[in-house]
């Protein structure tokens, strides 16, 4: 049966070379909205230790872990993990490099995938429980303070789903897909936050007719929301706490050749997508399962025009869940032979800083997953540590750690009191006393009130 997403979704959205003049008014909109919604006011108080006011404290206020998650997946360091290449130079690096400019992990745990990949095959065969490639990459990701998303719990489509379960009645295919489901969750409670819980449901059969599947397969919205429902139910019975998405691909834009064909005849057209989406959210919350966000996969092509990329945001929104960016991916493939390799990747990394501050400029936006941020910023030189890294990773580096991380120096007023406007995260807040430094931790997010306060013990009175 072939798998023709794929190749819909390498297919350009558009062919024109991108100009960011031409959407310079949607970014600055974007960039005041980072300032209105990632961003609070911040009080702090500092006292001594009978809690009186200290005055003319020279405060170092520094961000030390973003809140909201920029991420990328982890297939590479999951293969290089499963081939016993984690201890190698080129491993190291590879985890240096992620570790550097981003705060959050996609980590891979498929039930299958293509036997052409050497994707995360968790259980290819039947009771052989394959997950040790996930659990060191939550691990690891864990100890870098990332937080940690996986994905996905279940991708209705013959190549992820394993070929022994087709031997089984739908009664009994759904008992085991309930057993994989709790045992992941529940066995990674607490250290996996966010989950795609469900994936390319919109182009895919209900579980129940995978047999019957004919991309692009459009069966109707109510049998698909009770086809994953319990998906839904039992993720969130065993991880309350957990984020799970309904992820999907395609509504961003038509492919420039034109939409796919059901077949019936009806044009598949992202705009459709986008209806069937919005419909199945609200198709779940009538039964009780409403997902915890909407996932947009975002492999724009060609690249989308921002204020399509904006729009789209609104539209989602419009269900009243908030929207994560799950898999963007930029590709080049329509400029490749037609313009020099180094005006290639000055163009990329403009879009893709563009692309990525109007996604963190939306309100409605709660992550952002790259999908090959690793592949495109970083060349390798061969198989050994050797790299280079490209005008994409430099650019990303400079908003994550430099542009949208506070670090400032306060001193407190005669009031003991010092201000400052920071991005939500967490942070340590440094000064001196005659005893020494200190340092001290904050969290400061969205819900937090203030005034926040710091007892200075030791510290000098004036």
């Amino acid at each position: 049966m072939t798998d023709q997403g794929e190749e819909w979704k390498a297919m350009d959205a558009t062919l024109r070379r991108y100009d960011p003049r031409d959407a310079s008014d949607i970014v600055a909109r974007a960039r005041r909205g980072i300032e209105a919604h990632r961003k609070r006011d911040v009080e702090l108080r500092v006292v001594d230790g009978e809690g009186r006011a200290l005055p003319h404290v020279a405060l170092a206020v520094q961000q030390t872990r973003h809140e909201f998650p920029f991420g990328d997946q982890l297939w590479d360091l999951d293969a290089m993990v499963r081939f016993g290449e984690q201890d190698l130079d080129r491993c190291r690096a590879w985890r240096r490099r992620f570790a550097d400019v981003l705060t959050s992990a996609n980590a891979l745990c498929y039930w299958t995938e293509r036997p052409r990949n050497d994707g995360a095959k968790s259980e290819d065969r039947q009771g052989e429980q394959r997950l040790d490639g996930f659990a060191w990459c939550v691990d690891w990701a864990r100890s870098e303070g990332l937080t940690v998303k996986g994905h996905p719990l279940f991708w209705p489509v013959p190549k992820a789903v394993p070929a022994w379960v087709a031997r089984y009645d739908h009664a009994t295919r759904m008992t085991f897909l309930e057993a994989r489901v709790r045992s992941l969750v529940a066995r990674f409670k607490g250290k996996v936050g966010i989950w795609d819980a469900v994936n390319e449901q919109l182009w895919e059969p209900a579980f129940k007719n995978l047999d019957q599947r004919e991309w692009p397969h459009l069966d109707p919205v109510p049998d698909l929301a009770d086809s994953i429902a319990p998906v839904l139910r039992w993720a969130r019975d065993e991880d309350p706490d957990a984020t799970f998405l309904v992820n999907d691909y395609g509504l961003e834009a038509d492919p420039e050749t034109g939409p796919p064909r059901h077949r019936d005849g009806t044009p598949v057209t992202a705009r459709l997508q986008r209806q069937r989406m919005l419909a199945l959210v609200d198709e779940l919350a009538k039964c009780g399962s409403a997902p915890d966000g909407i996932g947009l996969q975002s492999h724009t092509g060609g690249w989308l025009d921002h204020r399509e990329q904006s729009a789209l945001y609104d539209e989602m929104a419009s269900s009243g869940l908030p929207v994560h960016i799950t898999e963007f991916w930029a590709d080049t493939r329509h400029l490749d032979g037609k313009l020099p390799r180094e005006e290639i990747d000055r163009l990329q990394a403009e879009y893709i800083a563009n692309y990525l501050t109007c996604a963190f400029g939306h309100v409605s936006v709660d992550s952002f997953f790259f999908w090959g941020f690793m592949g495109a910023g970083v060349r390798w030189h061969g198989e050994r540590s050797g790299h280079d890294i490209t005008p994409t990773y430099e650019r990303v580096l400079d908003l994550l750690t430099r542009q949208w991380r506070t670090s400032v120096a306060i001193t407190t007023d005669s009031d003991g009191i010092a201000r400052f406007r920071g991005f939500f995260g967490d942070y340590a807040i440094r000064f001196r006393t005659p005893l020494g430094p200190r340092s001290i931790p904050l969290r400061i997010d969205r819900h937090a009130t203030g005034p926040f306060r710091i007892q200075a013990v030791g510290a000098n009175r004036r």
